[in-house]
């Protein structure tokens, strides 16, 4: 079996496992169920796994400068995940994915560095002097909040600048669709995030307030995982006559 071919039986061992791990948390997390192992380590090594299929690209990339932006968006969501997921530290977990969300600003923005990250900065300079200034003199909120509210702004940025580089081309066939998909379901899990945690801002009580727990919670990964997945697989170079088929 040649080297092409053992990254192939790789990358699609990886996609069963991943798939498998994905199935196994939505039936424990739908139907309450205990295990030996927490349905959070299951999520938390489902992206991991995300993450090697990212390393096992290599030479089969679309270029280099694609795939160190996409390797450094899923290292930093490792660690956001583990703020997140196992060490519950929320704000270090979202002012990580701010990053992650950086990270995939620039990759979908070829021409663009510098100035994406000046913008930004004037941005959350921006926020940051909001914030204080409620804080202070108007309301005592949280600083997750000021930070949630960057992140969203990241994401929202991220997101169109994904679709906008399907929408124009600047990918190929089928690592355009990737992307736009993937930044889309990156998007309806964040809403969901934002849905479940509305209690922080919001008293949403009752039978509603229950639902809507609930649900969002079990849709955050529902859309998560396979967001990933896309991302993951989005910088490989599809159309090299020596390259994967999976």
């Amino acid at each position: 079996m040649t080297s092409i071919g053992y990254k192939s039986l790789a990358l699609k061992i990886l996609l069963v496992i991943i798939s498998i791990l994905y199935i196994s948390f939505l039936y424990i997390d739908f139907f309450n169920v205990r295990t030996f192992i927490s349905s959070d380590v299951i999520k938390f090594i489902a992206i991991i796994l995300c993450f090697f299929i990212t390393l096992l690209t290599g030479e089969d990339s679309l270029n280099p400068r694609d795939l160190f932006l996409l390797k450094a968006g899923f290292f930093i969501t490792i660690l956001a995940d583990l703020c997140l997921i196992i060490i519950d530290d929320f704000i270090l977990g979202v002012s990580l994915f701010c990053m992650v969300q950086i990270f995939y600003s620039i990759r979908y923005k070829v021409d663009e560095f510098h100035p994406i990250l000046v913008r930004f900065m004037i941005v959350f300079l921006v926020v940051m002097v909001i914030y204080l200034i409620v804080n202070f003199f108007v309301i005592k909120i949280d600083v997750l909040f000021a930070v949630a509210l960057f992140y969203s702004i990241c994401l929202i940025d991220s997101v169109v600048r994904g679709i906008k580089a399907c929408k124009n081309n600047l990918y190929p066939y089928p690592n355009k669709y990737m992307i736009a998909y993937g930044m889309i379901l990156f998007l309806l899990c964040d809403i969901n995030v934002g849905l479940f945690n509305i209690n922080r801002f919001i008293n949403v009580s009752g039978d509603f307030g229950k639902l809507l727990h609930n649900t969002s919670f079990l849709l955050i990964w529902i859309f998560y995982i396979p967001s990933q997945v896309l991302l993951s697989l989005s910088g490989y170079d599809f159309n090299k006559k020596r390259n994967l088929k999976i």
